[in-house]
């Protein structure tokens, strides 16, 4: 809740196949007002019509879509039983014509791919057993017109989706104007997590005078490390399992009604997570008035919240965007 842009989502402009930084840095430091067309704002700014701009960290931009992504589609992936541990990432293309900036390539995880036009895109696809190994053993090419021939090949029109698993040779061209929306799925290391976890407590224990060594056998005494490891996943889930929405500081409070966030809540004894956010509270009954989506009026929360303590945890479920108000200002 301050002014740091550290976790803005990350933006990138590729002219060709080239990292173009002062594009980058223009459309970062510039604004999209909306009054014209997302691809005149990417001309506008790139001084061409052959700019790329790929974001990542899409879901942070705006509570609400965060809520809709993770409700869409977060809600049946976990419903299914696929493994969320490691997080997910919403990312988008917008383009007007070219291809993939990074060429043939494969990828570590699946590929969720969604057209949201307005024009079509081509995607071409190969087995990774018939490009298991590519001109001087790398694993992608720029080259990409030699092996189109025996690709797969498919015109995604605007609403179209297509899954691409992992390990498969792929490559888009965009036909015209057009903006995908991306998800990837990051797969179970539990190694990783596991070290994270480890060095995010070697961390908070080394003090002046005090080596990695020696913050490394302090960790290892006691359960920081699993404990470190839970709580990383109800953060990670209280904020759909990717990066947490950001909320303006400047927001005011227009008193109730207020709906609670669809993103999950998280209680864990004195601890709530929310919107990937820790707090220290008791809820009390405060706690079952907490469903997602449901409208909380000024009467429930009288009713709730009957001592100073439970007044300033609702004054904190607000200032954390946990109560969404949608009251109008007196």
């Amino acid at each position: 809740m301050d002014d740091n842009d550290t976790d803005l989502p990350t933006m990138r402009a590729f002219r060709g196949a080239c990292l173009d930084y002062d594009a980058t840095e223009k459309l970062m430091s510039g604004a999209f007002s909306g009054r014209s067309d997302i691809h005149a704002w990417l001309s506008e700014c790139g001084g061409k019509d052959d700019i790329c701009l790929a974001v990542n960290g899409v879901e942070s931009w705006h509570v609400e879509l965060a809520e809709l992504l993770y409700t869409r589609f977060i809600v049946p992936l976990e419903a299914a039983g696929v493994p969320l541990t490691r997080g997910v990432d919403w990312y988008c293309f917008v383009a007007s014509s070219g291809t993939t900036p990074f060429g043939v390539h494969t990828d570590a995880e699946p590929s969720f791919i969604f057209n949201l036009g307005p024009a079509t895109k081509t995607a071409w696809t190969w087995p990774q057993s018939s490009l298991s190994v590519l001109s001087h053993g790398r694993p992608r090419t720029l080259d990409s017109a030699p092996l189109l021939p025996a690709a797969d090949s498919v015109c995604l029109a605007p609403g179209d989706f297509l899954l691409i698993p992992a390990g498969m040779y792929h490559i888009f061209r965009n036909d015209g104007p057009s903006m995908f929306l991306g998800l990837t799925i990051y797969p179970e290391d539990p190694e990783q997590t596991a070290t994270d976890a480890l060095l995010h407590q070697m961390r908070r224990r080394r003090g002046p005078g005090v080596s990695a060594i020696d913050a490394f056998r302090d960790v290892l005494k006691d359960d920081s490390v699993e404990l470190a490891v839970k709580r990383q996943a109800m953060l990670l889930r209280s904020s759909g399992y990717g990066s947490p929405p950001r909320f303006p500081s400047r927001s005011t409070d227009q008193r109730p009604p207020y709906i609670v966030t669809r993103l999950p809540i998280v209680m864990a004894g004195q601890s709530v997570f929310a919107l990937g956010k820790e707090l220290s509270l008791d809820l009390g009954g405060l706690a079952d008035l907490l469903k997602p989506g449901a409208l909380v009026g000024a009467d429930e929360l009288r009713d709730a919240a009957t001592t100073p303590k439970l007044q300033a945890a609702v004054q904190a479920l607000i200032r954390v965007g946990v109560l969404q108000s949608i009251g109008t200002p007196s």
